[in-house]
This record gives C-alpha cells, structure tokens and sequence, in this order.
C-alpha cells in the first residue's frame, strides 16, 4: 500500500478528507511539480472552507440569538430557511470567484498530469461554468421571491419633478413608490405614516396586522438617499415588509432633496441585525444642518393621514400611527367581522388604544392584555398625558365584554361626543378627510373626529381587538416651538369649529 495516496477522515471544520500524497522512488521533476501543485491546491480549498464554514456557523449562532432575544427559543424550518437564503445571496459572488479558481487551479494540474486534449476539454468545461453562473446571475436578479431587485440610481420609482404638490405648496407627494409584491386583499387596509427615524415600527406593525399596509413617510433632504438604502434592506430581509407594504412619501419644500439617487449601501447587511440599530447607523450619516431642522420641523400629520388612507385599496381603512401596533392577525379578524356585517355607510368601529411597558412582552389577545393591565405593565393610551384623548371608549366596558365572548363583535357605542376624543377606527373611505391646515403639534387627529361626530358617524367600540404603543407616556414640558405649534393649532381649532357648523348647520358647536 506504499504506492499510493492516503486519505484521512473529514476535518471538523472545512469538511474535508486531507490527502497524504505518495511519493514513488523515483519521482521525475514532473512528478513533483504535480504533487507540489496538488498539495498547493487541497490547502486553498482547505483554508477557503475553514473560514467560509466558521462565518457560516458565527451568523447562524447571532441568528438564533437574536431569534431567542425575540422570545422564539427553537427556530422553525422557515425562519431558519430566510437565514440560509440571506447567506447564499450575500455570498454568491464569492462562491462564483471560487468556483472560477477551483477550475483554473484544477487546468493546471491537468496540464501537469495529462495532454493538451484533456486540457482543452477542462477549459470547455470552464467556459461552460462560466455561462452557467451568468444565467443564474441573472436569474436571481429577476427572481421576486429572493428579494434581491434590480440596483439602478433610485432604487425607489420616483422622479422629483413630478408628484403632486398641496394647496399651499408646503408638501409635495409621490404615490407608490415601491408597491407591495402582493395584490391586495380582503376589506380592511392598514393606513399608516411616520417620518424616516420611526420607520424601524413597519417591522412588527407588518408582522401582527398580516393584510395590507399603505405607509406615508415625511422625508427631507438627504434622508431620502439613505430612506431607500433602508427600505431595500426591509424589503430584502421582512416577506412580510416586500409582500404586503406599499410606501409613498411627502416631500417638504424647503428641505427638498436635490436628487433621487441610492447607495445600496445595506445589500450586505445580515438580516438578523435590528433594524431599528440599522436605520440609527444609517441617520448618523445625515448632515447636522439636517439633523437640527428635523428637531423643530413643523410635522404634516394630516397629509401624511390623507396619502396613506387614499392610497388603501380596500373598502375599509384603521388609520394609525406607525408606532401603534395591532394584536397578532388584525386584518384576518377584522375580514371575518367586517364581511359577515351588513354594510353601514356612517358606522366606524372603534380599536381600544393601550400604552405597554417596554419591558413586557407584547399582548397577542385581549387575555394578556388585562394580565398586563392588572399587574401595572399596561394602561388606557395617553392615561397619564391626556386622558379626554381617549376617554369615551370605556375600556372597562370594553375588557368585561371581550372577557364574556369570544370572536370581534360590537361591545358598545360611544353615546356621546366629548371634545378632543381621538380614537383608531376602521371606517369606509367616505369619512372626511384629515384637515391639512394643521401641521405640526395638536388638534391634527381630533379634528377629523370632531367634524365626524358633527357629520352623525356612530362610533362602535369593537371587542377582542386592540392596538398598542410599548412606552408609558408621561407629561414632559413642551419646547418653545412645540408651544408655537400647539397655539397656532388652537387658535386654528377654533375657527375649524365655526366652519363645522355652519357646514352641518349645527346650532352650537363645543
């Protein structure tokens, strides 16, 4: 057995068998040539796969980390199947460059060892691996389901001397510039809106509401390079974010960006980082003009309300916060109530709204809802800021109906009106649209409710169902431009009233 190569057991590590190669009595000079270049090659192979399989096995053990920090103790094939595709896409370009190597490495040996014809065979060989790796190349680039989309210099569909500006030529809006890869379904679309920094909330938003989602974001400036970098980076790693969600964007006009291009900046990134830490690292890049201006920006809530709710598909909308968050399974719910209820064009149905402590976990039902409540880890939405804000939901009314049955059913209307009530509801697309002459801090949302209530829409608490914020709110002394903002509101309130009346030919308003 002297006369020929050993082979030992497979390395721990690189899943390798190292090869002893023999050395005859009387090797020629091509002889050794040969085995010197084959004992070159196996130690490249071995070095690649040593350090390819310990990243390999370094990710997998963040992955399931950060899985477990999520509450999710042993993954399922299907979470652990979006780590084994994110790997692969990351890196493909280095399993291509290797396979180039494997080839050319492999030629010369076969120079070595046999005759030009062999070689010309291998090289075929080669040109052929090379067609091969191309067309998937190009495969994958068109492929929607790996999420990997075509890189251009905007990655979102957006031409900025289009769009379509407000009344008074503050805002400029785009629709649709990235569309959900899902057609819509059901009755109910979620309508939401955030500025760029709040963004990281569409991760668990998308994961518990489970239907449609149409979201407004405020962007200024330079935001918009690195808003796209983190859209692609949501849309690559969340199927939930890439099938379901459909972002547009408002523009202000003195932060207006001068041009639409990305910087694809993220496409590296592994998908089990915290998305929130992901868009923190990307808005430190920003300019600290920029940074400053967004501080003591004047906020278009009600534009941002509008883009979002006229964009929904459906014959229903809850229009929300980004950062208020739906029980698990909302929009399936809310189909199976909706579809089975006879259809009232001035009927809305109320979300009971609750503040969640950030170190609970969040509530997937009504049941561990009241245990938090109970146990001071959850309270009623804005209890300690501004309890008018939600009053006239009665939530204990709500929790002892949604403790007697099951299932989504109307608990209890709201019997009458109390100024700045303003809550979540889903409704038909006839409510009347959020008043953009508020912008920035007050009155922006109770408004809207206020001339609802004047136009005689029933609002009908629903049971079983409900949103959520995870912080306590507290009072906190309001900065001189929020006091600006909020004063110019209230004065603007007031003549809103006036107008509401004379519209609905009200004898008296609040």
């Amino acid at each position: 057995m002297n006369n020929v190569d050993s082979v030992g057991p497979p390395d721990p590590v690189s899943n390798l068998r190292p090869i002893k190669y023999h050395i005859p009595k009387h090797e020629s000079l091509a002889e050794r040539q040969l085995r010197l270049k084959r004992i070159e090659v196996a130690k490249w192979n071995h070095e690649f796969w040593t350090n390819h399989n310990l990243r390999f096995i370094k990710e997998r053990e963040a992955y399931k980390k950060c899985l477990s920090d999520k509450g999710i103790s042993t993954a399922t094939a299907d979470q652990m199947s979006e780590f084994y595709k994110d790997f692969l896409d990351r890196n493909w370009k280095t399993h291509m460059t290797y396979n180039f190597e494997w080839y050319k490495k492999n030629i010369s040996i076969g120079i070595n060892r046999y005759s030009i014809f062999i070689h010309h065979i291998l090289f075929v060989l080669l040109l052929y691996n090379i067609y091969l790796s191309l067309t998937l190349l190009k495969a994958s680039s068109l492929s929607k389901d790996c999420g990997n989309e075509k890189s251009n210099s905007s990655y979102f569909h957006l031409t900025l001397s289009n769009g379509r500006w407000d009344s008074r030529r503050m805002v400029k809006t785009f629709d649709n510039v990235i569309i959900a890869d899902q057609k819509p379904s059901g009755m109910v679309c979620l309508a939401t809106q955030c500025s760029v920094d709040r963004l990281h909330s569409i991760v668990e938003l998308a994961h518990n509401w489970n239907g449609s989602i149409s979201t407004a974001i405020y962007v200024a400036g330079e935001e918009l390079y690195y808003l796209q970098d983190y859209v692609r980076f949501l849309r690559r790693c969340y199927r939930s974010i890439r099938q379901t969600v459909t972002f547009h964007l408002a523009l202000p006009a003195n932060q207006f960006p001068q041009s639409a291009e990305s910087g694809f900046t993220t496409d590296q990134l592994p998908c089990h980082q915290d998305p929130m830490i992901v868009l923190s690292n990307l808005l430190k890049l920003l300019p600290e003009t920029l940074k400053q201006w967004r501080i003591r920006m004047p906020y278009p809530q009600n534009h941002l309300r509008n883009l979002a709710r006229l964009n929904c598909q459906t014959h229903y909308t809850l229009v929300t916060d980004i950062d208020i968050i739906p029980n698990i399974d909302s929009a399936i719910l809310l189909n199976t109530f909706l579809s089975e209820r006879p259809k009232c064009l001035k009927c809305v149905y109320v979300l009971p709204t609750y503040e969640v402590h950030k170190s609970a976990i969040p509530p997937k039902n009504v049941t561990e809802l009241i245990k938090l409540k109970s146990t001071g880890l959850a309270r009623y939405f804005h209890m300690e800021v501004f309890k008018l804000n939600q009053m006239p939901t009665n939530f204990l009314m709500f929790e002892k109906s949604s403790k007697k049955y099951s299932g989504i059913y109307v608990s209890h209307k709201v019997p009458k009106y109390q100024l700045y009530y303003e809550p979540f509801y889903v409704s038909l697309n006839n409510v009347p649209s959020y008043d953009e002459r508020f912008i920035g801090y007050g009155y922006t949302r109770n408004s809207q409710v206020y001339e609802m209530f004047a136009a005689k829409y029933q609002f009908e608490v629903l049971a079983n169902i409900f949103t959520f914020q995870h912080s306590f709110a507290s009072q906190k002394k309001k900065s001189n431009y929020r006091e600006i903002q909020y004063a110019e509101n209230l004065a603007l309130f007031t003549k809103f009233k006036k107008e509401i009346a004379a519209r609905y030919l009200l004898s008296h308003y609040l």
